[in-house]
């Protein structure tokens, strides 16, 4: 069984619209969807917004489901200098924990500089958690090529997460320059955590709805973020090579 997991219901209308015999059943309030898609069996769950909601909502889902893997979508905002723009896509080399630290006189300190580990058990993390290698490598190739025949691009790289979203592009730019990152979003560091935590395996992919600049939303464009990566699990998903139902 493989997971599938978004923040919200507007990201998995087409998930939704191909999910086979789907069976909904609700779990500590959260409603899991069993289904068949491409031939395997999966269970579709919203998270809610923010990174509270989200490992909240993974570490039911995974208890609950005991997948081979799970797969996190949805739309994200491409930062300064990804060189990413609206509708292409964005595949996490790693999550990062973007505003868990200290705000100082002399810039942000993240826990890494703090010394503050985020998990005991896990080693020293801090700000940074892994997606799965193995998932990563074999699911590159595949979304590059679902890029290109969407006349769009793929940008791999690190992805961070914050639970306020950036509003001006002189913050955007500071926080690329210290993480990195190529994406931002409100959920993915939380469910990478929640993952490791459990032995799952983790793969995301998200669409880009925005550029991380001045707040303007009469510039965005959600639709096509999501559109871009719900068509991107769906062309990929008959491909993987995990157990069939």
């Amino acid at each position: 069984m493989i997971c599938l997991l978004a923040a919200v219901a507007e990201e998995t209308d087409l998930i939704r619209e191909a999910l086979e015999e789907c069976m909904p059943r609700s779990v500590n309030g959260i409603t899991l969807l069993n289904g068949r898609l491409a031939g395997h069996d999966v269970c579709l769950a919203h998270s809610g917004i923010g990174k509270a909601a989200a490992a909240a909502t993974t570490v039911t889902l995974l208890s609950n489901c005991q997948p081979q893997a799970l797969w996190l979508f949805g739309c994200g905002g491409a930062y300064p200098g990804s060189g990413l723009s609206i509708g292409d896509l964005a595949l996490a080399e790693e999550e990062i924990f973007g505003d868990e630290g200290v705000a100082t006189s002399k810039g942000f300190r993240d826990l890494s500089a703090l010394r503050l580990p985020m998990l005991p058990g896990h080693g020293e993390r801090y700000n940074r958690w892994p997606v799965d290698p193995a998932l990563y490598a074999w699911a590159r190739p595949l979304f590059k090529e679902q890029a290109q025949n969407s006349a769009a691009k793929l940008g791999c790289g690190p992805f961070v997460t914050v639970s306020t979203c950036t509003g001006t592009t002189a913050d955007a730019l500071e926080i690329g320059r210290r993480t990195g990152g190529i994406c931002e979003n409100m959920e993915g560091a939380a469910v990478a955590m929640a993952c490791l935590q459990m032995g799952v395996p983790l793969l995301e992919i998200r669409g880009i709805s925005n550029r991380v600049e001045d707040y303007d939303p009469t510039r965005w464009d959600l639709a096509a973020g999501m559109t871009a990566a719900q068509n991107a699990v769906l062309t990929i998903l008959p491909l993987w090579p995990g157990t069939r139902a």
